[in-house]
């Protein structure tokens, strides 16, 4: 098993045998029918994000896509945009690659918008591989046990970010790959007996550029969720940050002012 971040991309090659997969986290399409009821007025982003998945699929020959939730945006109540768009969006990723959702928090309804082929999975997440294995799940949710017994998972649900400021009291937020350990005294008592040698965690950034970042290098941001977070199941200050083209930031303790 090999898990490679794509050079200036929010999505991850996993490799496990000679299955090539696609992972991508946080579409999080409508988002823009949100946006206008605020007055802020976009274009659909449904075309712009498929055409960036059927590249990255064609460009690195993938054989299996694996959305790790948030497909899509709005809850509790689905728009009409969304069951206009989805079907025809999944009808073009399945003519190139088996595809795959973990359910997300924001992906109620989403059974009626997926055509045959698509197959979506509980949110605690699923596991992959033999010998070396790999779990992935949204993160809106404790992970399922089997997953606490894998090498590494992969998980989206918090756009992790890192805040540059300039001299001159300019800000700038970059999505980043966050990758840390688990501290299994932090996690519920039914799950520690999975967690004997805990696995790696890496966070995957968000697929959609509309999204905000949750910047890891302030204290604790708030936009941080969901329970391993809010729990401390998560080393945060020991995590490593990337950049989306692999430069290595260091540690979340160092980046913090």
């Amino acid at each position: 098993m090999r898990a490679v971040p794509i050079h200036g991309s929010p999505a991850l090659l996993l490799k496990i045998g000679k299955e090539r997969i696609l992972v991508v986290s946080d579409l999080h399409l409508g988002l823009e029918h949100e946006l206008a009821e605020r007055g802020i007025s976009l274009p659909s982003q449904v075309s712009k994000v498929k055409s960036r998945l059927t590249a990255l699929l064609s460009g690195h020959s993938i054989d299996r896509l694996i959305i790790l939730g948030d497909v899509k945006h709005n809850i509790p109540v689905t728009t009409w945009h969304e069951w206009r768009e989805l079907p025809g969006f999944f009808e073009a990723l399945i003519k190139l690659a088996k595809v795959d959702i973990v359910r997300g928090n924001h992906d109620g309804n989403l059974e009626g918008m997926v055509p045959r082929g698509v197959t979506i999975h509980d949110s605690h997440g699923l596991v992959l591989g033999k010998r070396k294995r790999v779990g992935l799940m949204h993160g809106h949710t404790w992970p399922a046990p089997e997953l606490l017994e894998t090498e590494i998972i992969i998980a989206g649900h918090n756009h992790p970010a890192i805040e540059f400021r300039d001299e001159l009291g300019g800000r700038t937020i970059e999505p980043i790959w966050l990758r840390a350990k688990l501290n299994s005294k932090k996690f519920p008592k039914k799950l520690t007996p999975f967690l004997k040698k805990p696995p790696e965690i890496l966070i995957v950034p968000a697929f959609s550029e509309l999204v905000g970042g949750a910047a890891v290098n302030r204290s604790m941001p708030k936009e941080l969720i969901g329970p391993m977070f809010r729990a401390g199941g998560v080393r945060l200050d020991e995590a490593e940050a990337y950049l989306l083209d692999g430069t290595f930031l260091g540690k979340i303790s160092g980046l913090r002012k």
